[in-house]
């Protein structure tokens, strides 16, 4: 058969999986981007982590003109065990906005945090619930606002506020404390302190 043929026939099996790529398999259905946060509690309960933030997002298209909108932003995550993925459902406004998937799960109520967050197991990118997942509760948290500023060709800027928070892992005087640090309750630093206690 001709090689186009192999081609079309792969891109037509693909075509389901990339359709649920923005998508939740629960037990009482699939949910979808867009869909309202009432269909994914209908269809899949209520998740183990819930975590939300404002985001003041502030636009300038010119000298003196300006626009505030405040969006209220979700991240929900479902935990089906250790055999399987956790699902991390982005909602803005109560609305699904995305869909991404996490680290592995684990055994409802299991306390074992894992191999002491070492630099194999934490990530950039992973959210709050994943370290949570995998460390468990640190040592020390702090949180602050912070403005990030965006600029577009046409000379129209942004600023958005976020929530910055630093997690420090304390695992005893023969080991380096862990530092992690999250926007809006996304890994984005990781870093090594002194010697805990």
């Amino acid at each position: 058969m001709p090689f186009y043929f192999h081609v079309l026939v792969l891109a037509i099996c693909l075509l389901p999986a990339l359709s649920h790529a923005d998508s939740i398999s629960c037990d009482g259905g699939i949910v979808s981007g867009g869909e309202s946060a009432v269909d994914l509690i209908m269809k899949c309960g209520q998740p183990e982590w819930k975590e939300s933030y404002q985001e003041e997002i502030v636009d300038r298209s010119g000298p003196g003109q300006k626009q505030r909108t405040y969006v209220t932003v979700e991240r929900w995550t479902y935990n089906f065990g250790p055999q399987q993925f956790l699902r991390i459902v982005t909602l803005r406004n109560g609305m699904i906005a995305g869909v991404r998937t996490g680290t592995y799960g684990k055994t409802k109520g299991g306390d074992d945090p894992g191999p002491a967050c070492g630099d194999h197991v934490i990530s950039v990118g992973d959210t709050r619930p994943d370290i949570l997942n995998k460390c468990g509760e640190p040592f020390y948290k702090t949180s602050r606002q912070e403005e990030q500023k965006e600029r577009f060709e046409d000379a129209v800027s942004r600023t958005v506020v976020v929530t910055v928070e630093e997690w420090t892992y304390n695992f005893g005087p023969q080991r380096f404390m862990r530092v992690i640090t999250f926007r809006n309750g996304t890994v984005v630093d990781i870093r090594t302190g002194g010697y805990g206690r």
